[in-house]
């Protein structure tokens, strides 16, 4: 093909090229022009000319397909050192430092500059409540093996709750007082005279008793009526209905010593029922009486 395109060129050049040619192309001109045949010959004519690798090389094709497979042979182990070495066991030579050099320490930022999350309002709360100061506990002021103060504990006879009460005379709440004392028939209370308790507190001290049993303490003026409409001993004008009045007794102690006590006192009525076993006080006038 080259001696073609060669000739071509000289014919188109005409005579004053044809003698201006290089020995290299006076050889190309002279060499054999190849043969062109068709495609599939030229396709034959390559597989004829390529030889199979195991003929050439002299190797018969394996039996076993696994054969085939490269082996891997295994090198020295990879030491965990740090650094890369190659297969050998050799160390990677490194680059040596420039004599004086020394490592550069990068400072770290300062704390301003990344100012931290704000807190969540729990965390906020425990943060406040480690920083607040802690209350002292109050100083004992008891002495190791000293008694208790002696309480006096009243029961309600009709509502059975009970109320405790210091011996020492220390006045107690009056509301409190005033809802123990209610009328058990309407369930409400009045606003007792506090001189009552204080008795009822000196009673049990007298008799050295640690109970006192209530048997009537305010009476509602529309219980007081159905009381005396059904042959009650209750007065039309009664002390209890102005929550002036108290009926007790003390367990272990005799109504009539309990009766005498209460008119030495010269506080008020003084009422005596011995069928019931109880006595009757009250902050009005003075006057004695007696009841079934």
């Amino acid at each position: 093909m080259r001696t073609v395109l060669v000739a071509a060129l000289a014919l188109a050049a005409g005579p004053a090229l044809a003698d201006t040619t290089t020995p290299a192309a006076r050889e190309l001109e002279a060499a054999p022009v190849p043969r062109v045949t068709s495609a599939a010959d030229a396709g034959a004519e390559i597989n004829a000319s390529v030889e199979e690798p195991g003929e050439a090389a002299g190797v018969s094709e394996p039996d076993d397909p696994a054969d085939l497979v490269p082996r891997v042979t295994a090198g020295p182990p990879m030491r965990a050192t740090g650094r890369v070495d190659d297969q050998a066991g050799a160390p990677v030579p490194r680059l040596p430092q420039p004599a004086g050099s020394e490592a550069v320490t990068v400072p770290a930022p300062p704390s301003e500059a990344y100012p931290p999350p704000p807190a969540s309002k729990k965390a906020a709360y425990l943060a406040a409540k480690k920083l607040a100061p802690k209350p002292r506990p109050a100083p004992i002021t008891a002495r190791v093996g000293r008694p208790p103060p002696p309480v006096v504990s009243l029961y309600n006879t009709w509502t059975h709750e009970w109320i405790a009460l210091d011996a020492d005379g220390r006045a107690p709440d009056p509301l409190l007082v005033d809802r123990f004392l209610r009328c058990h028939f309407t369930n409400q209370p009045a606003d007792m005279d506090r001189r009552l308790i204080g008795t009822l507190v000196e009673a049990a001290r007298h008799f050295a008793v640690r109970r006192v049993d209530i048997v009537s303490g305010f009476r509602h003026p529309k219980y007081n009526l159905m009381l005396r409409k059904k042959g009650h001993e209750v007065a039309r004008e009664s002390q209890h209905t102005f929550g002036h009045a108290v009926d007790f007794r003390l367990p272990g102690v005799a109504i009539r010593a309990l009766h005498n006590w209460a008119r030495a006192r010269g506080m008020g009525g003084v009422g005596l029922y011995l069928g019931s076993g109880f006595v009757h006080m009250d902050t009005g006038p003075i006057r004695y009486w007696g009841g079934q």
